[in-house]
């Protein structure tokens, strides 16, 4: 699936007031996270830049972690990026909304951090070199993205859905620019009652779920959850499978 960061941009917009409610596992991910934040920097970190910061799930632990007035945010969509600033006391001068791999980063970082924003790079391997310039010496990257397991059940339903890296491919991208001191990987099974509260849950979190970009008809929908039943549906319950993996990375 080509990634259209416009779409991205107005499916998140969207999903602001309902993401937190339905966003489990990036919740667990933004939990495991700190833990190997906290382990891999060497000395308390003077200027943080959070790459996606959304509605600012790994914004008020990385505050709360290192309260300073270091730290700085990014996201796509620019509203968001102001919000969690605001709500997170982080200075609205210290935002720089935007795409990413596009924009100019005019400081340089001790840490940068990411939860479940990586997948979304068009170009990753030109986007990890221009981060490793923005690292301080021994500066560490700490980021979770997702993997090829990442909501199978959407891909075999609807032949659509984000094509994911593995982590082995994202090593190799790493590798020129970052020492890689861990990669870690998880697989969470959600269940829900039906397979339309499965398209819901996806819609509130912002994921589009087939890459298609026409709308679903009640026969198109009537079609996903007869096949999702068909393939998913154990004891009255389907599941979703999420595929997180985490990297720690040292600056060369």
């Amino acid at each position: 699936m080509e990634i259209n960061k416009e779409e991205v941009e107005q499916r998140f917009r969207r999903s602001r007031v309902s993401y937190n409610d339905n966003a489990r596992v990036q919740k667990m991910v933004v939990d495991r996270m700190v833990p190997m934040i906290l382990s891999s920097v060497e000395r308390v970190p003077e200027k943080i830049l959070e790459i996606g910061c959304g509605t600012g799930l790994l914004t008020s632990q990385l505050q709360r972690t290192f309260p300073s007035d270091g730290l700085y945010l990014n996201d796509l969509v620019e509203e968001l990026c102001y919000h969690a600033a605001t709500v997170n006391h982080v200075p609205l001068k210290h935002c720089f909304p935007g795409d990413v791999e596009k924009l100019f980063l005019p400081l340089s970082f001790d840490l940068i951090a990411s939860a479940s924003t990586f997948q979304w790079f068009t170009t990753p391997e030109e986007t990890f070199k221009k981060l490793s310039k923005r690292l301080e010496q021994r500066g560490v990257l700490v980021f979770s993205t997702f993997g090829k397991f990442n909501l199978r059940e959407i891909r075999l339903t609807t032949g659509g859905g984000l094509d994911y890296r593995n982590k082995e491919e994202l090593e190799k991208m790493l590798k020129p620019y970052f020492e890689i001191e861990l990669i870690e990987e998880e697989f969470h099974m959600l269940e829900f009652d039906t397979p339309l509260a499965v398209l819901q849950h996806l819609k509130k979190t912002g994921v589009n779920v087939s890459g298609d970009p026409t709308i679903w008809t009640k026969g198109r929908v009537d079609a996903f959850i007869k096949d999702y039943n068909a393939r998913f549906a154990i004891d009255g319950k389907v599941a979703l499978t999420y595929h997180p993996l985490y990297f720690v990375c040292r600056r060369k």
